[in-house]
């Protein structure tokens, strides 16, 4: 028996000192910038006028809310042209989800599930869309790191403007602490030293 409770308390112990590192880098904000493929069924094609459309640049920020939990933002952009594929019609959207972050699976791979939605503007008119996703971001570093991601863009039959599409995402993204970046250094102890030392 105290074999086994000692091998839990280790066992229990080491589990949740693993968490907390790996949530420490979740509780910081990420920004991100990267590059999006958007892919329509040929039905679906034929109605908005190309089936593969890419977006440059693709940006995100990142803001968490709990261990396991963050809010996420994004702008994709029209692509201007990048000589293997050219758009045909224009596609610009602005995506929000709430992402679930699996930060207890591994400390370098980060894999989530995130629900939202979409605003995007074709050649018709801005459409709102339902999204629902699946992400895995790959920390190279403990700022830096490799992000990929796949959305399910759902537009509904009321909307008759947009069609319902996969976008796939990759990009780099970087990790800040976004409460260091306003804390100034205390001047009063400073100060208060510096009298003391001339009395």
């Amino acid at each position: 028996m105290r074999k086994l409770f000692f091998f839990v308390t280790v066992f229990t112990v080491a589990n949740i000192l693993a968490q907390t590192e790996s949530s420490k880098r979740e509780r910081k904000w990420q920004i991100g910038i990267g590059t999006a493929v958007v892919k329509f069924s040929d039905e679906d094609a034929a109605f908005i006028g190309d089936k593969n459309m890419i977006q440059i640049p693709r940006l995100n920020l990142t803001i968490p809310i709990g261990n396991n939990l963050s809010l996420d933002g994004a702008m994709s952009f029209n692509s201007f042209g990048v000589g293997f594929i050219d758009n045909s019609v224009k596609y610009f959207s602005l995506d929000g989800s709430v992402r679930y972050n699996f930060n207890n699976l591994s400390e370098d791979f980060v894999p989530y599930v995130f629900a939202g939605g979409s605003l995007v503007d074709s050649e018709r008119k801005m459409t709102p869309t339902l999204n629902i996703g699946a992400g895995l971001t790959y920390w190279i570093s403990k700022s830096f790191g490799l992000n990929t991601q796949v959305y399910y863009k759902h537009s509904l039959e009321m909307f008759e403007s947009m069609r319902s599409h996969i976008q796939i995402t990759g990009g780099i993204v970087y990790s800040f602490d976004i409460g260091s970046m306003f804390a100034g250094k205390p001047t009063s102890s400073i100060g208060g030293a510096c009298y003391f030392n001339q009395h």
